[in-house]
């Protein structure tokens, strides 16, 4: 009897999504089609983003920071998958972060794969404040970077140290950097990190400054290499 009980399970768990999808259909969050939170033309017209030095935003393989812009920013180089500046990349985002959309990063990120060089690193989602990610029920980066990882080794080796405004929402770049400072710090599983090489995880970057401080934090505690990693740019 053992045997069945693997179909059995199976078709239990499909009459539940078939139940749970009448009662609750998906729709498209860009163009509004039922059946899946991102279509498949939607999907397919989600422009990639152009590898650029994080600093400098020079054409660069990989995302490379140029050697005379690590310094700057303390990051060895900055993966993006999607262009943000897009209109369907921004609502998929959007959906996500504000729309508590926590299914839609499977389904954007299904099929996309870290460059080979990179995927015996170590993934740190950079953290959300305890009372946001309340607020919100997850944490987006650590989302993607569970996705993005399966087979890597996922650590929450920051912590948020104080409760910030969104960046998005500072009006400029000496705000962001005043905004950010000192609001991360190591967590107990960051203890080990040193002499390892990490791959930050976040869902945007812009000016930069949340990954630069994160990575800031990572190099005092010994870290070899620090890259990025965000869903869009």
């Amino acid at each position: 009897m053992a045997i069945f009980y693997p179909v059995y399970d199976e078709i239990v768990a499909a009459i539940f999504d078939f139940v749970f999808d009448f009662i609750f259909p998906r729709f498209c969050v860009v163009c509004g089609q039922e059946g899946a939170f991102l279509c498949r033309r939607c999907k397919r017209g989600l422009p990639m983003a152009l590898q650029v030095c994080p600093m400098c935003t020079r054409p660069s393989i990989y995302g490379l920071t140029h050697d005379y812009c690590t310094k700057k920013l303390g990051m060895e180089g900055l993966i993006a998958i999607f262009d943000h500046k897009n209109e369907a990349v921004r609502k998929v985002v959007e959906a996500i972060k504000f729309g508590f959309n926590r299914d839609l990063v499977g389904e954007v990120l299904a099929g996309w794969e870290l460059p080979k060089k990179l995927k015996k690193t170590i993934l740190v989602p950079v953290p959300l404040h305890r009372l946001r990610e309340n607020w919100r029920g997850f944490n987006q980066a650590e989302l993607i970077a569970t996705h993005m990882g399966k087979k890597m080794t996922l650590v929450r080796g920051l912590v948020r140290t104080r409760a910030t405004a969104q960046q998005a929402r500072t009006v400029n770049r000496g705000m962001r950097v005043e905004n950010i400072k000192g609001a991360f710090g190591l967590g107990k599983e960051g203890e080990g990190l040193s002499g390892k090489r990490v791959i930050l995880i976040d869902d945007v970057f812009t000016s930069g400054v949340t990954m630069r401080e994160c990575a800031r934090v990572l190099r005092k505690a010994g870290v070899k290499q620090v890259w990025g990693l965000v869903l869009a740019r």
